[in-house]
């Protein structure tokens, strides 16, 4: 492992004194890179040669956020009475993921991500994720902290570029009407970046960026990269707007049939609203699971379900797990909606109190 190597990696990962990168493999069946951090007392040398660790020592592993489109892996070597470090690449012994990636799974299982989702979206095993939930759902873990996330932009995806870090004022993307550009954050964009929105594009210069753009966003499945490629994007056609008229007029008439296609899907879900669960933030599924809202339930798998999560949010102390619980109460209803009929009619009729 080179110097500048190993410097790229504790930038990624944030590795900071005493703590360094001692090395690191990839793994191309797997698709997998596996990255050794100790301190400055172990060999650098020794990590990947097939023996223990020093007597007393321990040797833990944990999935980390992906890297390079590749799942990562963490290997920590401690010694004897060392404390684990509360860093964002590090974990609990008991636990499968690094702090930041069971905070991604976290939210994600609070956004009403399924299992199923999760594994196909962070590329993990489902026998992880579920060892991870059945110590959430019994307090045997602690929810990691909320991390500020510094948002690095990325100023070379257009050569000729460099340009402040300010956002875009409005004025100049609305100049006149025949100049008007969707907003920033409209899907058309990103739309475009993935290639489900093609456009004619007559420029030259255009059509060599959305060739890079197109074939860097086909390369990962990074939401984060995505996105600020697409903001890239967006700013190269504010910057030339001039001779980009065509192409903008297409992106227009884009923008407009999505926007009336999601109005009319809005106004079809307003029109089933009779059909539709309350939002999980309403107060109601926290009577519900707490037994304060009492309703007669006929349907086995949803009683049996919820007399589980009143016996295990009975034993949480922490916010977020609770509202875990919540959002599988909800996912459950939402899902069959169809035969749960007479509870949604008595969980609508329930006064808030």
């Amino acid at each position: 492992m080179t110097p500048q190597e190993r410097q790229w990696l504790e930038t990624v990962l944030e590795v900071r004194a005493p703590w360094q990168v001692q090395g690191f493999k990839w793994s191309d069946g797997a698709r997998q890179l596996s990255v050794q951090v100790g301190t400055g007392a172990e060999s650098a040398g020794s990590f990947w040669a097939p023996r223990k660790p020093a007597a007393g020592g321990r040797r833990l592993h944990w999935a980390h956020l992906p890297m390079a489109g590749r799942r990562c892996e963490v290997v920590l070597t401690v010694r004897e009475g060392q404390p684990l470090p509360e860093a964002p690449w590090a974990g609990e012994p008991e636990l499968p993921f690094s702090h930041a990636l069971s905070r991604l799974v976290l939210d994600l299982m609070l956004d009403g991500a399924t299992m199923s989702q999760l594994c196909r979206m962070l590329d993990l095993p489902l026998s992880d994720l579920w060892k991870y939930k059945f110590r959430l759902d019994h307090g045997s873990a602690r929810p990691p902290q909320v991390r500020e996330v510094r948002e690095v932009r990325e100023t070379r995806e257009v050569p000729e570029a460099r340009e402040p870090r300010e956002p875009v004022p409005a004025r100049l993307v609305a100049a006149g009407d025949g100049e008007s550009l969707p907003p920033q954050d409209a899907p058309v964009w990103l739309a475009l970046l993935t290639g489900r929105q093609t456009i004619e594009v007559r420029a030259l210069g255009l059509k060599l960026l959305l060739s890079k753009l197109v074939r860097e966003a086909a390369t990962h499945r990074d939401a984060d990269l995505h996105r600020q490629a697409a903001e890239g994007l967006h700013r190269y056609f504010v910057r030339n707007r001039s001779l980009l008229a065509g192409e903008i007029a297409q992106l227009r008439t884009a923008d407009a049939a999505a926007r009336a296609a999601l109005q009319a899907s809005f106004s079809r879900a307003m029109a089933r609203e009779d059909d539709e669960v309350p939002e999980v933030s309403d107060p109601l599924w926290q009577a519900l699971l707490s037994g304060d809202c009492d309703i007669e339930v006929r349907t086995l798998s949803l009683r049996l379900l919820l007399t589980k999560l009143r016996q295990q949010a009975r034993g949480l102390q922490d916010d977020e797990l609770r509202m875990l619980k919540l959002v599988e109460l909800h996912r459950f209803f939402a899902r069959h909606r169809a035969v749960l009929r007479h509870e949604l009619e008595q969980l609508r009729r329930w006064p808030l109190n």
